[in-house]
């Protein structure tokens, strides 16, 4: 098994219902399941999420070395046998999803407007701009950071910018921005 990662990696995100008197038929199906995905072309690995203790989903991750592949894979003769077959009717809910590695939170500016994406970003990141130097400029007076008060400083606003600070904006201003 390959566990290497790069830009071109796609994903199969499979999540679906299992009744609870099929766990015996599912364990033995995902065997089968597993043996005939992992000599696909382009596969790398697997991960199978069992469900949490109340939650009624299980889901399986699926990679391969290329999005092609991943498509290539839900066309094949192979997948429509592991989930057509007459013997697999206790998964119900199946949903699956394609997803790359090159996704990234500026994607959600596809066909916006370049002004727009600049004022949101400049909302966005102008404050910790403000905040964040200062914050650390005060640490810096309690523990002598020399020159990495910088570093600390630009690690803080990368951060905030992409977890935190876009989704809140981007969901704030998402109606404005795909006018």
């Amino acid at each position: 098994m390959n566990n290497r990662q790069n830009d071109d990696d796609g994903l199969l995100m499979v999540r679906f219902k299992l009744k609870p008197e099929n766990a015996n038929d599912f364990e033995k199906w995902k065997s089968e399941a597993i043996s005939c995905v992992k000599v696909f072309k382009g596969f790398i690995n697997i991960t199978i999420l069992n469900r949490l203790k109340d939650a009624d989903y299980y889901h399986i991750l699926i990679r391969f070395d290329c999005e092609e592949n991943v498509k290539a894979w839900l066309q094949s003769e192979a997948r429509r046998k592991i989930f057509h077959d007459s013997n697999v009717l206790w998964i119900t809910e199946r949903q699956e999803v394609v997803h790359s590695w090159n996704m990234f939170w500026y994607r959600i500016f596809e066909g916006t407007k370049k002004w727009k994406q600049w004022a949101v970003t400049f909302i966005a990141v102008y404050p910790l701009t403000i905040v964040i130097p200062t914050m650390v400029k005060i640490i810096a007076k309690v523990i002598p950071l020399y020159f990495f008060a910088g570093v600390i400083s630009a690690l803080m606003i990368s951060g905030f910018m992409i977890f935190l600070v876009m989704p809140f904006i981007h969901k704030l201003f998402k109606k404005w921005l795909h006018e």
